[in-house]
């Protein structure tokens, strides 16, 4: 028989359990807990079913580079000399924010699928991560976290870079009657940066697909012109529209048959990334633009990629939509956790990333 007493103090523990939930439930509104403990509970779990819709208005593309790269890897902001490295900590408390947003990560194939087709099936609050350069601090420090959550990437690789970690050196070409050294630094200047193509297999493949960046000479600022040192928009002194255009359409050919065939049955060939978003366009002004030095064809090199690829990703905002072009938001090491969230937010409140 419980007594008067013993019904009071199990009357008074039950409200105290009581009250107790209900400030940790006010904690979790209010926000008061790190985005890695809200995360925590909402892990991916193996077999799981990943809520469907259809229709999305746009789906957000983020962009990364390097992690660790002289900042340290607990660092909550990489403010390193070179801007595009993210710390571990950094890229581990943005993809806790993205789970906790209830984001599911698409494959590229998936995005491309869904710019030809409006009413396509994916998963619920979609994102496409991708990574660009193949650089290998990135590539294999990412890994880990991006398996806990059961996320994807789509690594865009310049072939260039590869072979030169590789051992692949390719010598000096002959373009518009003048040498042009078409891999810069090859070998001797490669840090280790980049990864070897064996090592970009050794990837996991449930976390990693990949496209084209760059094939052996795209990426590598030139020395034919100081104010044009882009392989893709700039045309070598010289050189006519069509040795230019030839050139062009050669190196991106290249490119993607060595991809395919170095990485068998991982490589989506319907997309491209722009080396340094230079598409040779007018130049731009405002936030997310970036500017455009071209002495290739007017207006060529934007209807070759819109004939050629599905998918066309710049670092413009203002392009996005237009010949095929795609924006993707670059995540750079200096910012805080409060500006990668609201930056983001404030893209798609934008409809930066809307097909």
């Amino acid at each position: 028989m419980i007594t008067v007493r013993a019904r009071l103090s199990f009357a008074i523990v039950i409200v105290i359990v009581i009250a107790a939930a209900l400030a940790l439930a006010g904690l979790v509104v209010a926000g008061t807990f790190r985005p890695s403990h809200v995360a925590a509970a909402s892990a991916y779990v193996p077999g799981r079913p990943v809520p469907t819709q259809t229709g999305a208005a746009g789906i957000p593309v983020l962009v990364y580079h390097e992690m660790d790269n002289r900042c340290a890897a607990a660092a909550p902001v990489c403010n390193a000399p070179d801007p595009e490295s993210v710390s571990k900590a950094q890229f581990t408390s943005q993809m806790n924010y993205l789970r906790a947003q209830g984001y599911h990560t698409v494959t590229l194939a998936q995005y491309l699928n869904w710019l030809a087709d409006p009413a396509a099936v994916l998963p619920r609050k979609p994102i496409l991560l991708t990574v660009d350069n193949g650089i290998g601090n990135f590539l294999e420090g990412a890994q880990p976290i991006l398996a806990r959550d059961g996320y994807t990437m789509t690594a865009f690789v310049v072939t260039g870079f590869a072979d030169g970690a590789s051992g692949i050196c390719k010598p000096p070409q002959r373009i518009a009657g003048r040498p042009v050294n078409v891999q810069p630094g090859c070998g001797r200047d490669n840090y280790g940066w980049d990864l070897t193509w064996k090592q970009l297999r050794g990837l996991s493949p449930r976390v990693y697909s990949f496209a084209l960046e760059a094939g052996a000479s795209g990426h590598f600022p030139q020395t034919y012109s100081r104010t044009c040192p882009y392989f893709y928009p700039c045309r070598v002194p010289g050189e006519t529209t069509r040795a230019y255009q030839a050139r062009v359409t050669s190196e991106i050919s290249s490119g993607l048959a060595e991809l395919a065939a170095r990485l068998p049955g991982r490589v989506n060939t319907h997309a491209w990334v722009v080396p340094y978003s230079a598409l040779g366009y007018r130049p731009c002004h405002g936030p997310y633009c970036t500017p455009q030095p071209s002495t290739g064809p007017r207006g060529w090199l934007p209807r070759y990629a819109a004939a050629r690829f599905s998918a066309v990703f710049v670092e413009d905002a203002f392009r996005n939509g237009v010949q095929h072009e795609r924006f993707r938001f670059d995540v750079s090491g200096p910012l805080t956790e409060a500006a990668f969230q609201a930056r983001l937010q404030a893209l798609i409140t934008a409809s930066s990333f809307a097909r």
